[in-house]
């Protein structure tokens, strides 16, 4: 029996069992058939890894007690996995996407009610292999992960800085007439869309009057190259998206045609613009209610879900690929792999529980674990900030 043989069988009789695999025992389920089988120089473990990491390497095992060994680092020209490590200190990455930073939060509360999450972010640096803790008050990291843009610790900023990640140094300052307090390149790396607000935009009260005083007065949509920028006010009437809840970025459409903006209340939840400000529709699997995932480059495939629910679902058919997932869908690793959120086994997933970093298959049942586990207010609680690379 050859390896894609063998690759064959070992999913077929994955799928058909209930519950799939979960991600802890695929490595001691998968070895233990090997030896029953003693057929191949391949091991069905490093076959069934091998489907998602891209390659024929044999991940490293941790120590594990019985039958429950999981992979403790992942290295390939494909993949990077060190499930030990919450938050991540070495690179994660999947196919054509990777953990390019990452931040953690720290909140708050005054006696009369206002809460104040600060944050800290930690970069990927291609000299040390490793993120590193940075002086910056908010980032994004362009496609390529060449580049970041960076605002200064006080929020909000008088200027956007263009970092080059593999020297760690400023090349470029883009001053700013209104102060900034987010910023998100566009898909082609080219642009910025730069959100402005009158104070620190992390702040979250029930009182509406303190909210207007930090709320977004507006956007910037910014040319890096050349430095051009055209800025777009909103007046009060639009500002306050939703109560007492300070950061309101604009983000892109997935094709960088449109700027996605929160809308105010009473209407929609988000107002899609072109690059000329006028209103468009929102393109077909985005959306407020589409997950973060959206459709596959393909367009073979696309997630929906309600929360921790996710299920992929085909374009054409509409018909469940798999089972619905425990875990949010956060991006695709190419045409047919994910990276998601997912859960340990005996929790439900929620927020305050810990989740991990996963890589899997369509259909959810093959997983490779990326990070380890993390916990909600505590060191090891921190979001991923997932980019092309």
């Amino acid at each position: 029996m050859n390896a894609e043989q063998l690759v064959r069988d070992t999913l077929h009789e994955w799928a058909e069992e209930t519950p799939p695999p979960a991600g802890p025992d695929l490595a001691g389920r998968a070895l233990r058939r090997r030896h029953r089988r003693r057929a191949t120089a391949l091991s069905v473990g490093a076959a069934a890894f091998a489907l998602l990491v891209g390659g024929v390497a044999v991940p490293v095992l941790a120590d594990g007690h019985g039958d429950s060994a999981a992979p403790a680092a992942i290295q390939s020209a494909d993949v990077s996995a060190h499930p030990s490590e919450s938050p991540p200190r070495h690179l994660i990455a999947a196919g054509d996407v990777a953990l390019s930073a990452y931040q953690a939060g720290r909140k708050a509360r005054t006696r009369d009610g206002v809460e104040r999450t600060t944050y800290t972010w930690y970069l990927y640096s291609p000299r040390t292999q490793r993120y590193e803790k940075t002086p910056w008050g908010w980032l994004d990291v362009a496609p390529g992960m060449r580049r970041a843009a960076v605002l200064e610790k006080t929020l909000p900023a008088p200027r956007i800085g263009i970092l080059d990640m593999a020297t760690g140094k400023v090349t470029k300052w883009i001053p700013l007439e209104h102060q900034a307090g987010g910023v998100k390149w566009s898909p082609d790396g080219k642009r910025l869309a730069v959100t402005t607000y009158r104070g620190y935009p992390d702040i979250q009260t029930a009182d509406r009057a303190r909210f207007m005083s930090h709320a977004r007065t507006g956007y910037y949509l910014v040319d890096v190259d050349s430095g051009r920028k055209e800025f777009r006010p909103m007046g009060a009437e639009t500002d306050n998206v939703f109560t007492g809840v300070g950061r309101v970025d604009v983000r892109w459409s997935r094709d960088g045609t449109l700027v996605v903006v929160p809308g105010p209340p009473g209407g929609a939840m988000e107002i899609w613009l072109d690059l000329d400000g006028r209103l468009r529709k929102a393109p077909a699997y985005e959306g407020p209610d589409a997950p973060p995932a959206g459709l596959s480059p393909d367009g073979r495939y696309y997630t929906v879900g309600d929360g921790w629910l996710a299920t992929v679902k085909e374009t054409r058919t509409h018909r469940t690929v798999g089972v619905p997932y425990g875990g949010m869908t956060l991006a695709w690793a190419g045409n047919d792999r994910l990276l998601r959120w997912e859960c340990p086994p005996d929790r439900h997933c929620t927020r305050d529980v810990g989740e991990r970093l996963v890589l899997t298959d369509v259909a959810g049942r093959t997983r490779i674990p990326l990070t380890g586990y993390r916990y909600a207010d505590t060191p090891q609680d921190w979001e991923p900030l997932i980019t092309r690379r």
